[in-house]
């Protein structure tokens, strides 16, 4: 996908990563996904916007092969 949110609406877990169903991975990607987010639109204070792509920036460069 080209971007992992619209609008309020943003993917995390398996959703975004598309981590292998064999690989037990979902549940980690799930929480340490939803930690980042927290983080970021904390740090956006208020611009979910802001918050929402600095989650994507982050994750996206946790999940580069």
């Amino acid at each position: 996908m080209d971007r992992w949110s619209a609008g309020r609406e943003a993917l995390l877990g398996d959703a975004d990563h598309c981590a292998s169903p064999a690989s037990g991975q979902g549940t980690s990607l799930a929480l340490v996904g939803a930690y980042v987010m927290a983080g970021e639109l904390a740090a956006a204070r208020g611009d979910h916007r802001a918050g929402l792509a600095a989650y994507e920036r982050e994750m996206r460069c946790r999940a580069a092969p």
